[in-house]
């Protein structure tokens, strides 16, 4: 079955299962908006796959209060 989406935002982008994750889905052909805490690993890996297939969002999930303004902007 093929993955229906274009265009994802897949938070903990930036290591382990979600970095993979997020790897294959660029292979896949789908765009990905990676979230995570460093802006090291999203600069990185937006570098790896470029714009056109990848981006990176820094946000810290633990930090709650932050959520509304990441998803307003």
């Amino acid at each position: 079955m093929a993955f229906p989406y274009k265009h994802v935002l897949l938070v903990g982008a930036t290591s382990g299962i979600g970095r993979g994750l997020a790897d294959k889905l660029v292979q896949e052909g789908v765009k990905v908006t990676a979230v995570g805490r460093r802006q090291d690993r999203l600069d990185e890996f937006v570098k790896k796959h470029g714009e056109s297939k990848a981006s990176g969002a820094a946000l810290d999930i633990a930090k709650v209060d932050q959520i509304p303004r990441f998803a307003a902007e």
